[in-house]
C-alpha cells in the first residue's frame, strides 16, 4: 500500500534527526578553524591540516542541511492547521539554508585556496589576505560568521512561528509539546541576544556562550519531536 505523504514526511523527520545527530558528534573530532595564532602560524596550520579542515566543514554543510529537514518537516506538521504559517516557516528555512550554505562552502572551497595563495605569494596573495581575515570562523563579526548568525536569526523566527501550532496539535503528543517548549526558549533565547548585543548590554565575547545554550534547546526540540516522528512512521506501517 502506498503510504501516504505524513508518513513519508514523518520518515524523513526521524531520519533527519538520526543524520543531525550523527553529524554534530562526528564534527566534534575534525578542526573546524585554526587555534588562535599569529597569521604566520595559521597558515602554517592549513596547510598542514588542509585535508581534515575541509572535511569537517563538509560534514557541517551535510548537518546544516540535516537541520532544515527537520524544520520543513516540522512545518509540514502544522499545515493542516496553520497553512500560511507553514509556507513563511518554510520559507524561512530556506533562507537559513542559503545563509548557512554560503559561509560553509567558502569554508570549504576559499579559505584553504587563500591560505595556499597567501603562503606561495601567488597572485592575488594581497587580496587573499584581505579575504583570509575577512573568513576567519571563530570571530563573531567576520563577514563568515555574519551568515550564520543570519540563519540562526531564521531559525529563531521560525521557532517562534511553528511553537503554538505545534503545542496544539495533539493533545496526547508530550514530545510535541517538549519540542515547542524547546523551541519557544531557543526562540526567546535569540531574540534576546540580539536585542543584549544592539543595546550594548550584552558583549560579543558572550556570543558563544548563548549559542552553546541555543543549540542545546534545539537538540532538544529535535530529540523530542524524533518520537512524534517515530510515532508517525508507526502509526502506517
Amino acid at each position: 500500500m502506498t503510504r501516504s505523504i505524513d508518513s513519508q514526511m514523518a520518515s524523513i523527520g526521524f531520519w533527519s534527526v538520526v543524520a543531525a545527530f550523527v553529524l554534530t558528534a562526528g564534527s566534534a573530532f575534525f578542526p573546524l578553524d585554526a587555534p588562535e595564532l599569529a597569521q604566520a602560524e595559521r597558515l602554517a596550520w592549513f596547510g598542514a591540516n588542509r585535508g581534515s579542515f575541509i572535511l569537517g566543514w563538509a560534514i557541517q554543510i551535510a548537518d546544516m542541511t540535516a537541520w532544515c529537514a527537520i524544520m520543513f518537516v516540522l512545518a509540514w506538521e502544522i499545515y493542516a492547521a496553520r497553512p500560511i504559517r507553514a509556507v513563511v516557516s518554510g520559507m524561512l528555512v530556506l533562507v537559513s539554508f542559503v545563509a548557512f550554505i554560503i559561509p560553509k562552502f567558502m569554508a570549504v572551497w576559499t579559505i584553504p585556496q587563500l591560505a595556499d595563495a597567501i603562503s606561495s605569494g601567488a597572485v592575488g596573495s594581497d587580496i587573499a589576505e584581505v579575504f583570509f581575515l575577512l573568513l576567519n570562523p571563530s570571530i563573531p563579526f567576520t563577514l563568515f560568521t555574519s551568515f550564520d548568525y543570519l540563519g540562526f536569526w531564521m531559525y529563531a523566527i521560525f521557532a517562534l512561528l511553528v511553537a503554538e501550532p505545534l503545542y496544539r496539535r495533539s493533545p496526547q503528543s508530550v514530545a510535541l509539546k517538549i519540542a515547542a517548549v524547546a523551541l519557544v526558549a531557543f526562540g526567546l533565547s535569540f531574540h534576546g541576544m540580539m536585542i543584549g548585543l544592539f543595546t550594548g548590554l550584552l558583549a560579543p565575547s558572550a556570543i558563544e556562550i548563548v549559542i552553546g545554550l541555543n543549540y542545546l534547546m534545539i537538540f532538544i526540540a529535535f530529540g523530542a519531536a524524533a518520537f512524534d516522528f517515530k510515532r508517525g512512521m508507526k502509526s502506517e506501517s
